[in-house]
């Protein structure tokens, strides 16, 4: 599989890269709110290690993510390290250790 190239690929590819056993306890929700071009928002639902993902924001989150969305396609694509993106504030997250919960529950995309 090739790194995403759009946001939109991101997002749809999202249920596949889910490493069900390390998502298995987790029920969460998070809006991601991307600015700029390209730019959108997301609703991505953990379920007991089930993944859904909706353009738009849907119900209530625990974790709200908002930067560009060339620097979180940076980010996801291995091109900007997620920590150096926090501390210069290009991305912002209402729940730091919700967002590692998601992270430790994805692989990368390859």
């Amino acid at each position: 599989m090739a790194l995403p190239s759009t946001l939109d690929e991101l997002f749809a590819g999202m249920p596949a890269r889910l490493q069900a056993d390390k998502a298995a306890g987790v029920v969460s929700r998070f809006h991601f709110k991307l600015s700029g071009e390209p730019g959108g928002e997301w609703t991505v639902a953990l379920d007991k290690g089930q993944c859904q993902v909706e353009k738009g924001l849907t119900g209530e989150a625990k974790c709200v993510v908002e930067a560009s969305g060339a620097d979180y396609l940076a980010i996801e694509r291995g091109e900007l390290r997620p920590e150096v993106a926090f501390m210069q504030g290009k991305i912002k997250l209402s729940n730091l250790p919700e967002m590692m919960t998601l992270m430790q529950a994805f692989s990368r995309p390859a």
